[in-house]
């Protein structure tokens, strides 16, 4: 997750949706220079909130799975994605395909291009009415 899609998320999600049902989990994999698990504790202070969850992925492994649930081209993994699951999605043999997703990647799908507002607001449809 890059700064920009961290303070995004941070902003127009976690502060304004209070639900202490809302779950984040952050994985970070080494995509580039100078990633590394390390990394991730620097990390915590862009998503100060206590409904998130910090993963290392040393290997990359979630991002090549979510490569093709998502549909990105050839070549793509799934990473700098954002992804809402309601809350029965579970990862059985393979991983669920999100309700709803954006993304920071350059060149590919740029409807999908991340956008705190509507990300936020994918978000409160999954949430039971009252809620928020």
């Amino acid at each position: 997750m890059c700064i920009r899609g961290a303070s995004e998320i941070q902003s127009k999600v976690l502060e304004k949706i209070k639900n202490p049902d809302v779950r984040v989990y952050a994985v970070y994999l080494p995509i580039l220079r100078g990633d590394s698990e390390s990394s991730v504790t620097t990390a915590t202070k862009r998503l100060p909130d206590k409904r998130v969850s910090y993963f290392w992925d040393g290997n990359g492994e979630m991002a090549k799975c979510y490569a093709p649930v998502l549909n990105l081209p050839a070549g793509y993994v799934a990473w700098d994605v954002y992804m809402v699951f309601n809350k029965d999605a579970e990862w059985t043999t393979g991983p669920p395909a999100p309700d709803f997703w954006m993304h920071q990647l350059g060149g590919v799908l740029p409807e999908r291009r991340l956008d705190g507002d509507k990300f936020a607001d994918e978000t409160k449809k999954l949430l039971p009415t009252g809620k928020l």
